[in-house]
């Protein structure tokens, strides 16, 4: 018994369009693969861009506040700080995260209110931090304990206490106020 022609064409011919049907199936998704692969490569491209550019913001500021913070080492620090301050500023709000603009802000802002020794100490910290959290580690633990710490010979409970307690509280124990939480006063 033989089966009808279209059956035996029908038999023959649909294996070919399926094989037709999957070519041009892979031959799209390897193009959408190929797409994506260079979309993701331009991504990483430009994440390697912004990172050398907030290495190289960061630098010479974190320098200066590490030099600052490092016995022998204070007097000249507050002359390179001055240098990188200004570039800093301004460029920080445009490349800095939220958080790290509102460190160093609350850094800038206390410095020129002449704050206790202990809450200058604990705003450098907590913009280290904000920094270190920009440039690479966004999900540190460290504390300021850590990233001041290693710059002093003797740690004291004060110091302790200032990197490791309520910043609000810190203020108060000091009867310091925080410039940026004064309300504004109008002149007239």
């Amino acid at each position: 018994m033989t089966l009808p022609l279209w059956i035996q064409i029908l038999t023959i011919a649909l294996p070919a369009v399926v094989s037709i049907f999957a070519a041009i199936w892979a031959a799209r998704s390897a193009v959408r693969a190929r797409a994506a692969e260079h979309e993701a490569a331009r991504l990483r491209a430009l994440e390697e861009r912004i990172a050398q550019k907030k290495f190289e913001l960061y630098q010479p500021m974190l320098q200066a506040l590490g030099a600052m913070m490092t016995p022998g080492r204070s007097e000249s620090a507050l002359a390179s700080a001055g240098e990188a301050m200004p570039d800093f500023q301004t460029f920080v709000s445009v490349w800095g995260s939220d958080d790290a603009v509102r460190a160093f802000y609350k850094f800038r802002v206390a410095s020129s209110t002449n704050p206790p020794p202990m809450i200058i100490i604990r705003l450098v910290s907590d913009f280290m931090i904000e920094a270190r959290r920009d440039l690479a580690w966004p999900n540190t633990e460290l504390t300021g304990r850590e990233v001041i710490g290693m710059r002093i010979n003797e740690t004291t409970p004060e110091l302790e206490e200032a990197l490791t307690s309520d910043f609000e509280a810190l203020a108060r124990k000091y009867d310091w106020q925080a410039p940026w939480n004064s309300p504004r006063t109008n002149i007239d």
